[in-house]
């Protein structure tokens, strides 16, 4: 009896890791999914914008990649004051030192989603 159990519980130990390996995602590795009729269509993976704001300056500069584009929204005490739309690729520069003194919230995203969330002073 206790080696049908340990016979049982090791089996069940290797397949839940073995099936543990098999569902990470890499970031790097494009996936693909079956459809119906059994043809595969090959999604690639996602990147997110580049995004840097300097101090100094108040600018802030979001670069989107080649493959999305996105939103950015841009407020100033609770007002919006940009929302601009960006191709794949497009670079976005704002200086937010020209919509005047106060905090900023920045707000960039793609699809449905915020990949960006900053809150700046400007003074």
């Amino acid at each position: 009896m206790n080696t049908k159990f340990l016979a049982t519980v090791s089996i069940l130990v290797l397949t839940s890791s073995y099936t543990f390996s098999q569902n990470k995602v890499c970031k790097n590795v494009e996936r693909t999914f079956p459809t119906h009729r059994g043809i595969r269509v090959q999604y690639p993976h996602t990147t997110t914008p580049a995004t840097s704001y300097n101090s100094a300056s108040t600018s802030l500069t979001v670069k989107f990649p080649p493959t999305n584009g996105g939103r950015v929204e841009i407020y100033r005490n609770g007002t919006k004051v940009i929302r601009s739309s960006a191709m794949p690729g497009a670079t976005l520069n704002y200086v937010l030192r020209n919509y005047g003194k106060g905090n900023y919230t920045v707000i960039v995203s793609q699809g449905s989603s915020a990949v960006y969330y900053k809150n700046v002073i400007v003074k």
